[in-house]
């Protein structure tokens, strides 16, 4: 297995995913200790009736809890500012991820941190608004927003606005498509045709997607993969994107996460109100409990990403074997991967904790492990 990958970068690789998940796990036990603190301290009480004695005049709640979460947000990345140079700046250097000074990586940073403080800012308070506004059937709000945007971008973004903003460039390549309709029938899909992206900056973009609506589809690939990839690569990776929408495995995605996400809202909710009654509070919607919600909100978001990324991790290695099954061998995965690898380096394997609490996708040598037991089982 080792002729198709550079040891030595496969090494840094791996070496480079494990400090980001030391520092990320970090990262995330900072947020409960510093929430902890700010909570059991009454530093969060006296913000919160300082905000109040500040903006007392009729709907001046609003602006209260909008001042209180960017005051909040904004104290814990200064108090990460170094944790985030270390991460995101020092770290990037040394294994070759990042190329550019401090002084634009410091303002790129400023930038990412504005960023960060509306987004932040802008949906806690809606949060707030719709405990306030829909007591009982806030949760229903929330998860209906939340479900449109996870829609919005990560489907039907890229599949219905993304060819109408940029639409892709035909492809006149007649065994392609013939290949991809055979394929596209054994997943229930109708392939109307073959294109590509021709544009800059596609960092972003998936190697392939499938555009339109229903059964009727159209397979685009990424500039990359139309310009590096051979054939069968490509029938490949379209194969594996079919599947996903072969028995509606994609929609399945995405209730599942929609439910995910309710249950997280409910909970957090419901844990951080019992929590701030306790602690001499109104509720959960007080700006002086918002160190709890966010404990709990962090704290059952990752116990729900836990079962996400397990579900979608199992959901890959399904769609790699349709399209084993249907487009090739180990072969056609070792090759897709050797062409990844040579473009971005990474690690083949990745112990137990990384794969748990941070991989949505398989590693590759669980593809691989998978792909040559299926083809020992078809000898």
């Amino acid at each position: 297995m080792g002729s198709w990958y550079d040891e030595q970068r496969e090494d840094q690789a791996r070496a480079y995913d494990r400090a980001q998940g030391i520092l990320f796990i970090v990262r995330f036990i900072l947020l409960f200790v510093l929430a902890t603190v700010f909570w059991r301290s009454g530093w969060s009480r006296d913000l919160a009736a300082g905000l109040r004695a500040g903006f007392g005049f009729p709907f001046g709640w609003a602006l209260v809890h909008g001042a209180f979460v960017a005051l909040a947000v904004f104290g814990y990345e200064a108090v990460l500012f170094p944790l985030s140079v270390m991460a995101d700046y020092s770290l990037e250097r040394v294994h070759g991820q990042l190329e550019i000074s401090f002084g634009m990586w410091l303002n790129g940073y400023l930038l990412a941190l504005l960023l960060e403080l509306g987004l932040a800012t802008a949906g806690f308070t809606g949060l707030y608004v719709l405990l306030r506004l829909f007591p009982s059937t806030w949760w229903l709000w929330a998860t209906g927003a939340y479900a449109l945007l996870v829609g919005g971008l990560g489907e039907w973004g890229p599949s219905q606005l993304l060819p109408r903003v940029r639409p892709p460039v035909p492809a006149n390549e007649v065994l392609l498509e013939e290949d991809l309709q055979r394929i596209g029938q054994a997943a229930g899909l109708e392939i109307s045709g073959v294109a590509w992206w021709n544009f800059d900056h596609q960092d972003g973009i998936e190697n392939v997607r499938l555009t339109g609506v229903g059964r009727q589809r159209r397979v685009v690939f990424s500039e990359w993969a139309w310009r590096t990839l051979e054939r069968r690569e490509q029938v490949f990776l379209a194969a594996r994107h079919m599947a996903w929408h072969r028995h509606g495995a994609a929609w399945a995605v995405q209730v599942l996460q929609t439910a995910l996400a309710a249950g997280v809202f409910l909970g957090a909710v419901t844990l951080s109100d019992v929590l701030a009654r306790a602690g001499g509070l109104s509720g959960a919607a007080a700006p002086a409990a918002f160190p709890l919600l966010v404990m709990a909100l962090f704290g059952c978001a990752a116990l729900a990403g836990l079962v996400a990324h397990a579900v979608i991790r199992r959901l890959e290695l399904r769609a790699d074997r349709f399209a084993l099954e249907h487009a090739g061998g180990p072969d056609v995965l070792r090759t897709c991967l050797k062409e990844e690898f040579q473009r971005a380096a990474f690690a083949l394997d990745a112990p137990l904790w990384q794969v748990l609490l941070l991989q949505r996708m398989p590693t590759p040598a669980r593809r691989l492990a998978q792909a040559e037991a299926m083809a020992g089982k078809r000898v």
